[in-house]
């Protein structure tokens, strides 16, 4: 430990005491002390000395193969933003090929899964519980936080979704995004048809988004942070907002196969570790996560930028997942799924609490 720094050596210190009293897994400690910025000798030699009976870098005990993980643009993935630019899931599964992959929308992630080409996806509640209705037979392996998610205009004359007439496009990244579930709860409560505006949802990544509203080629977009934020910062405002629909609720979740997760208990124990230590660093150093997030923009976004964003109100980094059936109950109402889980229908055993 003599070249980290005294509080990152008290840090380690406290994981060889968690470990040695059962209160964290080995592979909760691997991913721990890689992010603590340990080299993969050094944990081994501290395994070692543990008593453990292999190190990290056993040939015989570590999984293989490839282990592609997708995501979206946004800040909503940041836990694994921080797991990509410290290479915790490399640290921790040396013998594993580890790609990260931005797609466009839940959708895209979906069918990338379907086709064993992604083992490992994120993505709204909306794209994941249409998979599950579908049976994709996936569930969740963690939450990864709570967002408040506004549609956004410029024009003036939109005050509400009364406002939009015929061919007045309103961008999402897709049909059946969690964005396009609270256009149609809000069209539901304000216009008295929940697929009213159906004809007006045009399919766009968020940064497109962004750029086509200010631009004025769309009337508005249902969007999320930072994008929304981004947005306001050029003038744009919010007239629609998730949380004034279905209350404080998940926006992004990282879901697995049941098959895949069954098969792979380490490399799920090794991914739900590298989400939490993102989880934590996000709550008690976002400094740090902002930083890495402005390294992965290419520095385009400045670290400031990026702390404000994912310190915002209405922005919360938490693994428990939070109202994916009163999503799924409305998502049922109009005929977007056929059935309605219950909580534990939807999430793996390491998810004991949630709705």
């Amino acid at each position: 430990m003599s070249d980290l720094t005294a509080e990152e050596t008290n840090q380690g210190r406290s994981l060889v005491e968690a470990l040695e009293r059962g209160r964290i897994s080995r592979r909760g400690f691997i991913v721990r002390a890689a992010a603590l910025g340990f080299s993969a000798t050094t944990i081994g030699g501290i395994l070692s000395a543990c008593g453990q009976a292999a190190a990290p870098g056993a040939q015989d005990q570590q999984p293989t193969g490839d282990l592609t993980i997708a995501y979206q643009p946004g800040i909503g993935y940041a836990q694994l933003i921080v797991a990509k630019q410290k290479k915790l899931l490399e640290t921790a599964l040396p013998q594993m090929k580890v790609t990260y992959t931005e797609l466009a929308s839940g959708a895209a992630i979906r069918d990338g899964m379907l086709a064993g080409k992604i083992q490992v996806g994120s993505g709204g509640v909306g794209p994941f519980l249409v998979g599950w209705d579908k049976g994709v037979g996936w569930k969740l392996l963690s939450a990864l936080n709570q967002m408040d998610l506004w549609l956004m205009v410029k024009d003036e004359k939109y005050k509400s979704l009364k406002g939009f007439a015929a061919g007045d496009k309103i961008a999402m990244p897709a049909a059946d995004s969690i964005q396009s579930v609270v256009l149609r709860k809000g069209a539901q409560q304000q216009l008295g048809d929940a697929r009213k505006l159906d004809q007006n949802i045009v399919s766009m990544p968020h940064p497109d988004g962004l750029q086509a509203l200010i631009s004025g080629q769309i009337a508005g977009h249902l969007t999320s942070p930072p994008f929304q934020f981004q947005e306001q910062e050029q003038g744009a405002r919010k007239i629609l907002s998730s949380y004034d629909l279905f209350g404080p609720s998940t926006f992004n979740s990282v879901f697995v196969t049941q098959k895949y997760h069954d098969a792979n208990p380490r490399v799920m124990e090794a991914v739900a570790g590298a989400i939490q230590q993102g989880t934590d660093m996000a709550k008690n150093d976002p400094d740090q996560v902002a930083d890495l997030l402005s390294k992965e923009s290419g520095g385009k976004t400045s670290a400031e930028k990026f702390k404000g964003y994912i310190t915002a109100q209405g922005v919360e980094y938490t693994t428990e997942p939070n109202g994916f059936v009163k999503y799924a109950e409305f998502m049922k109402e109009i005929g977007l799924i056929d059935k309605t889980p219950t909580f534990q229908d939807l999430v793996f055993p390491n998810l004991k609490t949630g709705s």
